[in-house]
């Protein structure tokens, strides 16, 4: 009877780890500096709580909570739904209007200490 208790505790550990490690990896995913697709402009950073459009000013940090595979953003008194998803290391963003906008990440060429 221990050893089925322990076996059934150890499976449920195993399944609740892997159900949980896809989503933390693809938010982890995001925390990068982002370019337009098919520009070399910095348009875009994502943190762990808050991404900053780099390319405007003033830059200021607006917060998203993270669920599953989509990323929700309240700005200018709009609810924005990202579904968040990658095609290789390009981030894909598709909103709940169906537009789509892709990413890819920008290589630092100079490292700050």
């Amino acid at each position: 009877m221990k050893k089925l208790c322990f076996i059934s505790i150890a499976a449920f550990i195993m399944l609740s780890c892997m159900a949980s490690s896809p989503q933390q990896s693809l938010q982890s995913r995001l925390f990068s500096t982002w370019a337009a697709s098919g520009d070399e402009v910095t348009v875009l950073k994502i943190d762990k709580d808050s991404l900053y459009y780099v390319d405007e000013y003033p830059i200021v940090a607006i917060p998203y909570q993270f669920a599953g595979d989509s990323m929700t953003i309240d700005t200018d008194g709009t609810t924005i739904v990202q579904h968040i998803s990658f095609l290789k290391d390009t981030l894909v963003m598709k909103n709940q209007w169906g537009d789509v906008s892709c990413f890819v990440p920008v290589k630092n060429k100079m490292s700050y200490g």
